[in-house]
């Protein structure tokens, strides 16, 4: 059965667009046409070997997400199979992944990477909580709205502790860039497996590469299990750093206790950084009032300015003086307006004032009484 756009499954839901196709399936961006609403649609492939291990893997997935009711994990609607194709009606999140935020902008100021680190956390307690382990935790499968809600999504390769074993003994599940060591080694992941993966996607948003790379993914895995982790740039906030770090112990045990003291750990720092922040915009303030205060604070600058000035430049009352440099006046000083003069009032066009003609005028006066 190919699917194609305009085509109504189950009645109910028309397909719209086609948005991702993968090797065992296909995403479609759908409509409720019974509850008017868009939705998102993961399709197993019927054109594939091995089918029924295949649907009972989206079987597993369906199952492991029905009850995950949380504002950060997007939610199962509806599962449903028809002529061996098997169909996950999801909750549609119409936003960037987070890998998309890092192909944009790089590394992420620590106060805008946090909220994301942080709901992620949250959905990730309550999968735990309900026994589901993610198992691919990762920035494409963290979705971010533009109002910075998050969605975590894609519980494809997730495990419940209450569902039959689906992979086999020493099987590797997950994305080797982000894999636990446990993973890469077979074993079975743990919510430990899923903090520590985590870890790996807070390190690549603070530094902008992710702790181990390799030729191959093997390479890559290989170096979770043997390689200590490169140590963060020391320009980011220490206790940050450390606790990033204890996310990444290879012992799972040496490890967070849970996501839940991930969540609060992370929004204490977060409070405690963007408090430094505030007291950082407030200081400076402050110092630019200080600045302030100190010029204004001293008339004296003002005569001296006005001394300094050539008295030919003196101009008459009615026109607007031309100053030659800014001058600020204390609080307690009367205001220098434009239209009001600085001297004294000039009733020659030679720009004398009266009072220097008049002091001249006495001293004649007073050289005839002498002789």
């Amino acid at each position: 059965m190919k699917l194609i756009e305009g085509q109504l499954i189950h009645r109910r839901y028309r397909l719209d667009r086609r948005l991702a196709q993968g090797g065992m399936g296909e995403v479609w961006k759908a409509y409720d046409i019974q509850l008017n609403r868009p939705v998102a649609i993961k399709a197993l492939r019927s054109d594939q070997s091995n089918i029924e291990s295949k649907l009972q893997r989206l079987r597993a997935e369906a199952h492991n997400s029905a009850n995950l009711a949380h504002p950060n994990i997007a939610a199962l609607f509806e599962y449903y199979e028809h002529d061996g194709i098997g169909f996950l009606i999801m909750e549609y999140v119409p936003s960037k992944s987070l890998a998309d935020l890092y192909h944009e902008r790089g590394a992420m100021p620590p106060t805008e990477l946090l909220p994301i680190l942080i709901q992620t956390a949250r959905g990730l307690f309550v999968a735990h909580s309900h026994g589901v382990i993610h198992r691919d935790v990762k920035p494409a499968n963290i979705m971010v709205a533009d109002n910075g809600e998050v969605k975590i999504t894609d519980f494809g390769v997730s495990y419940s502790t209450n569902q039959e074993q689906i992979t086999q003994d020493g099987m590797v599940v997950g994305t080797a860039q982000y894999i636990s060591p446990e993973q890469a080694q077979g074993q079975q992941a743990t919510p430990q497996s899923d903090i520590y993966s985590l870890g790996v996607v807070a390190y690549e948003g603070l530094c902008r590469h992710r702790p181990f790379t390799g030729a191959t993914p093997v390479d890559i895995a290989a170096a979770h299990v043997n390689d200590p982790v490169p140590p963060l740039p020391e320009t980011i906030d220490w206790q940050l750093r450390q606790f990033v770090m204890s996310m990444l112990e290879k012992d799972p045990r040496d490890r967070p206790k849970d996501a839940l003291v991930v969540s609060r750990t992370l929004a204490r720092i977060e409070r405690r950084l963007l408090d430094q922040e505030t007291a950082a915009s407030d200081d400076t303030m402050v110092s630019s009032g200080r600045l302030l205060r100190r010029v204004s604070s001293k008339p004296h600058a003002v005569n001296t300015l006005l001394r300094a000035m050539d008295p030919k430049t003196i101009i008459p009352a009615g026109d607007a003086p031309i100053p030659a440099a800014p001058i600020v006046a204390d609080a307690q000083s009367a205001p220098i307006s434009p239209a009001t003069p600085m001297t004294s009032p000039v009733d020659a066009p030679t720009g004398i004032p009266t009072s220097l003609d008049k002091a001249a005028s006495d001293m004649r006066e007073s050289r005839k009484e002498q002789q």
